[in-house]
């Protein structure tokens, strides 16, 4: 009985011990699954949400070529020079590059740094403060207009090339199913000929025939349409 009082007490002090450094005897059976589950707890973010840990740049390169990628687009090629054009070439320039500034590039940057940093969109980065949030939100609306209309461009752009597979362009000449009665190929046949029984300008008319070959000519140009203006106003819809 003695014995066995002895050892129930070598138990208790045994465990006793334990109590005292819980992974005094623990085998490396018990300890690796807490290792792994170690490595697999997520990161707290600033903003209080948990984050899982993303893929970072490879390098400079890799980042530059990135930021290249989602700055230009069919904006730069297409829309800026046609806007530019359209208000005024130079002076149009001088507002564009004031807003550039202080609107486009912090907001550039601010994707850049800030969402990168914090790795949230534009919608959920602003939860730092929430006075700013509508600029995220505006951010998100302004893509998706430009989206909408540069879907529209880009499928006008296919439809063209899917039509130019073909010995000769649908919109060279008048004998298509879309013609109407004012098609013409040209507005203008070349000097010392004769279209549509109006002569065309030569340079050697005198102030009656030259009256009498621009009234004819206006008269023409409003009557008429070139094949290409009713291919893009019948076909592209």
């Amino acid at each position: 009985m003695m014995t066995r009082a002895t050892c129930e007490d070598a138990d208790c002090n045994e465990d006793n011990t334990n109590e005292g450094f819980p992974g005094r005897n623990r085998t490396k059976l018990d300890i690796q699954p807490r290792m792994e589950t170690k490595k697999s707890v997520r990161k707290s973010s600033i903003l209080g949400v948990e984050a899982v840990d993303r893929g970072q740049w490879s390098g400079p390169f890799d980042f530059l070529m990135s930021m290249i990628a989602y700055a230009v687009g069919l904006g730069n090629v297409w829309r800026f020079p046609y806007l530019c054009f359209k208000n005024g070439g130079g002076s149009f320039l001088v507002v564009y590059a004031i807003f550039f500034c202080l609107g486009a590039v912090p907001i550039f940057i601010m994707e850049v740094t800030i969402g990168q940093y914090l790795q949230r969109g534009a919608m959920e980065m602003w939860n730092m403060c929430p006075l700013f949030k509508g600029v995220g939100i505006g951010n998100v609306v302004i893509a998706f207009m430009c989206i909408a209309y540069f879907c529209v461009i880009i499928s006008w752009s296919i439809f063209y090339m899917i039509n130019s597979l073909t010995s000769t362009f649908p919109w060279e000449t008048c004998d298509n199913w879309w013609s109407v009665y004012c098609c013409c190929v040209q507005m203008f046949s070349p000097a010392n000929t004769v279209m549509n029984s109006v002569q065309c300008i030569t340079g050697k008319e005198n102030a009656s025939t030259l009256a009498k070959v621009v009234a004819n000519l206006t008269q023409i140009g409003q009557h008429t349409e070139t094949s290409v203006e009713q291919f893009w106003e019948c076909v592209r819809f």
